[in-house]
C-alpha cells in the first residue's frame, strides 16, 4: 500500500484498471472506491450515485464528482459523488485524477450499452423482417411440401437465405430458393425485393425465361449492388409439370420412385445481378414429376458446412436417399440435423422438399 502523496504517474497506472472493457458501471465505481483505499489517498471512501438532495460533505470530508459523459447540450452529466476523508491536503489532485479516469470509464460503459441497445433493436427488426420472408407453405393438389430454415448461429438469426412457394390463380405454383449476398436488414430487404418482384411478374403469366430476365432487370435497376443465387421453378400440381432454371444456384435433386440414385437437375445461369456479364440467358428445362417423386431444393449452406462441396453433396445424397420414405417434416429436420452437425454450422441453410402423391 502506498502512503499519502502518491505520485500522479502511479495513480494513472493504477487507474488503468478502471478502463477494462468488461467492467459494468457498478464495477467501475466499486473499483474506484477500492483504489482510493489501496493507494492510501483517503479514509472511509464512499461513492453515492447522483440523485436529488445529495448530502453536503461533513467537516473534514472531501467530495470528488464523477461524470458519465455529456448531455446533448455538451454539459457534463453527473453520475455520482465520491466522498472521502483525505489522508492529508496533498492527495486532492490524485483523487480528482482517479475520479476523472472513472468518468471516462463510465462514459465508455454508457457508449457500449447504447450501442448494444441499438444493435439489439436492429436485430429485433431484422428478425421480424426475416420471419415475414419465410412464409407458410400452401396446400397443393397431389403434392406435399416441407421446409426448414437454419440460421448460422443463435445470435444471428438474420441471413440472406430464403424460400417462397406462391400458388397463382392460373394453377401454377412459383417455387423459389435463394441466397442473397449479405446479412441483417440489408439482406432481408433485398430478399423482400426479389420475392415480391417475382410474385408480381409471375402473376402476369410470364414464361420462366422472360420472368427471370425481367426480375433481374428490375431488381438490379433498383439495387445495382445486389447479387443473389436463385433456383426458380414454375410447377403445375395437377399434372406434375415443372419448368425450372438456376441463377448460379446449386442444382436441385430429383429422386425418382423407380431410381435410387438422385438426379442432378443441373442448368446454367449467372447469379442475379451479374446478367450484364453475358448475353446468354439462363438455361430453362422441364420435367414431369411422377407420383412419389421427391424434389430436394437447398442453399449452399447445406453442402458447404464441411468445407468440401463434393463431400457435402455426397452426404446430402446419402441422407435423403436413406430417409426418402419418411414423412417430409421429419425428413427435412433430421437431414439438416445430420448434415449440419457433421460439418459444423457457420452459414445459413434452407432445405425445401416437394413430393408428388
Amino acid at each position: 500500500m502506498n502512503g499519502p502523496g502518491t505520485s500522479l504517474p502511479l495513480v494513472d497506472e493504477a487507474a488503468l484498471a478502471l478502463h477494462q472493457p468488461s467492467l459494468s458501471a457498478e464495477q467501475v465505481t466499486a473499483l474506484l472506491v477500492e483504489l482510493i483505499g489501496e493507494l492510501g489517498l483517503g479514509e472511509n471512501p464512499v461513492y453515492l450515485p447522483a440523485k436529488r438532495g445529495m448530502p453536503a460533505p461533513e467537516d473534514g470530508v472531501a467530495a470528488a464528482p464523477v461524470h458519465q459523459g455529456q448531455s446533448t447540450a455538451g454539459r457534463p452529466v453527473l453520475a455520482g459523488v465520491l466522498f472521502y476523508r483525505p489522508a492529508d491536503g496533498v492527495v486532492t489532485r490524485q483523487v480528482e485524477a482517479l475520479a476523472a479516469h472513472a468518468s471516462l470509464a463510465l462514459a465508455a460503459v454508457a457508449d457500449r450499452e447504447e450501442m448494444a441497445r441499438r444493435e439489439d433493436s436492429v436485430r429485433r427488426i431484422s428478425e421480424k423482417l426475416q420471419d415475414s420472408l419465410l412464409p407458410p407453405l400452401p396446400e397443393l393438389e397431389k403434392t406435399r411440401l416441407a421446409v426448414e430454415y437454419r440460421a448460422a448461429g443463435r445470435d444471428n438469426r438474420v441471413g440472406g437465405d430464403f424460400y417462397d412457394v406462391f400458388a397463382m390463380p392460373d394453377g401454377r405454383v412459383l417455387i423459389v430458393v435463394g441466397d442473397v449476398m449479405g446479412k441483417g436488414v440489408e439482406a432481408a430487404s433485398r430478399t423482400s425485393r426479389i420475392t415480391q418482384t417475382l410474385r408480381a411478374l409471375a402473376m402476369q403469366g410470364l414464361e420462366l425465361d422472360e420472368l427471370l430476365a425481367r426480375v433481374d432487370e428490375q431488381v438490379s435497376f433498383q439495387d445495382p449492388d445486389i447479387m443473389a443465387t436463385l433456383w426458380c421453378g414454375l410447377y403445375v400440381p395437377a399434372t406434375g409439370e415443372l419448368d425450372f432454371a438456376s441463377l448460379g444456384h446449386p442444382p436441385a435433386l430429383l429422386l425418382r420412385d423407380t431410381n435410387l440414385e438422385p438426379i442432378h437437375l443441373s442448368v446454367t445461369g449467372l447469379p442475379l445481378g451479374l446478367r450484364d456479364l453475358s448475353e446468354d440467358p439462363p438455361e430453362c428445362r422441364d420435367r414431369r414429376l411422377a407420383p412419389r417423386d421427391l424434389l430436394v431444393l437447398y442453399t449452399d449452406g447445406v453442402i458447404e458446412s464441411s468445407g468440401d462441396v463434393i463431400a457435402g453433396l455426397e452426404a446430402l445424397h446419402r441422407t435423403v436417399r436413406a430417409r426418402r420414405a419418411e414423412p417430409l417434416d421429419r425428413l427435412v429436420r433430421r437431414a439438416l440435423n445430420e448434415l449440419l452437425d457433421e460439418g459444423g454450422h457457420t452459414d445459413d441453410a434452407v432445405m425445401l422438399l416437394l413430393r408428388r402423391q
